[in-house]
């Protein structure tokens, strides 16, 4: 009876001491996921693209696949952690939010521009009252802004901060006539006034190398419902357009960011602006620069379309030239890429209308396109 008692006593000892074969499973699949989730922000599941053939600052068109020319068109978030999945895919640009200080925005642009053959555009929305510096660096907000010497020292002074970060295009400044969400991000005055005042601004960032993007294509983007939560409609006037058409006979503008209002009016369509092919045309016979989406996960737009697949389509075929989608997998991004390259190769997209919008953007980053 007592050697029976032992053995149960050791096995039971036994099956004590054994690693629960459910636990390991169950770390097996954490691990197996933890890996999945590296593999994804990193790339490593993303086909690779040639190197750019780049002679000095000359490029040819003819040589970049479809693949690296639809990716040039995109502009995505800047996290770090996605940072070889963005050099990888060769995005257009990268897009920076907040970071705690100085240093952070110089490593992070250092670190995603090295061995670049067509480098990144990097991005910043810097309105003053919508700072990513806050943290070690305040601006005036353009709501504070009276006059056109005033404008252009915002200008300047913002130009040289970001130029000497490394940043490319400011998405600013904001020529919307009002401000009712914000009520900050807007210069003051009547369409006349908020037109000279930008004007100034404008020239002060561009004497320092940075492009400037008015916004938000055709107006009325701060006074109704925020896009980045509603669906949104407004009535355009042709007040609210003439700061666009101002600037753009001035010649002196690089880019216009087009929002997703949809708008009746002076500008009228029964789909978001960026979506809108008549939107985005009668911009371009007025406007010979970049033409760029407000960001595409805004819910004003995304909301509006059944799947992403068409609306991708549909801002592309709107004739914008750069696209912001700040979704951080790189999985959605290459399937964007891959989604609108098939509408290319199907003949629903021309390959011109991609060729023009490239073209364009290698243009705005220094290139001779041959």
């Amino acid at each position: 009876m007592a050697t029976v008692q032992k053995k149960k006593k050791g096995m039971m000892k036994q099956k004590w001491n054994r690693p629960p074969q459910l636990f390991l499973f169950l770390l097996l699949i954490v691990l197996l996921l933890g890996s999945l989730n590296v593999a994804k922000a990193k790339g490593w599941l993303i086909p690779s693209q040639p190197v750019p053939p780049v002679n000095g600052k000359i490029i040819s068109l003819n040589s970049l696949t479809l693949d690296q020319k639809i990716a040039q068109m995109i502009i995505v978030a800047g996290a770090r952690q996605n940072v070889p999945a963005w050099k990888k895919l060769q995005v257009g640009g990268i897009h920076l939010f907040a970071l705690q200080n100085e240093q952070l925005f110089h490593d992070t642009i250092a670190e995603v521009q090295e061995g670049m053959a067509i480098p990144f555009f990097v991005t910043v929305d810097l309105e003053g009252c919508r700072n990513p510096f806050a943290t070690f660096r305040e601006f005036t907000a353009a709501s504070n802004i009276r006059t056109e010497g005033q404008a252009f020292e915002k200008g300047s002074e913002e130009g040289k901060f970001l130029a000497a970060l490394g940043i490319s295009i400011n998405f600013a400044p904001v020529v919307d006539l009002e401000d009712t969400i914000w009520h900050c991000r807007s210069f003051p005055g009547n369409e006349t006034h908020i037109a000279e005042l930008a004007e100034a601004y404008v020239l002060g960032l561009q004497k320092e190398g940075i492009m400037a993007t008015a916004k938000h294509y055709p107006g009325k983007t701060l006074v109704v419902r925020d896009p980045h939560k509603f669906i949104v409609t407004a009535d355009i006037s042709p007040e609210d357009l003439f700061p666009y058409y101002y600037l753009a006979k001035k010649q002196d503008l690089k880019a216009v960011m087009v929002s997703h209002i949809i708008p009746s009016g002076a500008v009228v369509s029964t789909f978001p602006s960026v979506a809108s092919a008549d939107v985005v045309q009668h911009l371009r016979q007025n406007f010979g620069g970049l033409i760029i989406t407000d960001e595409v996960n805004m819910l004003g737009l995304k909301n509006f379309y059944p799947t992403l697949e068409v609306m991708y389509l549909a801002i592309v075929e709107a004739g914008n030239d750069l696209i912001l989608n700040f979704n951080d997998d790189p999985q959605e991004i290459y399937h964007m890429i891959q989604v609108i390259k098939a509408a290319v190769e199907e003949g629903r997209i021309p390959q011109e209308r991609i060729d023009a919008s490239v073209q364009k953007i290698l243009e705005a980053k220094g290139f001779t396109v041959i």
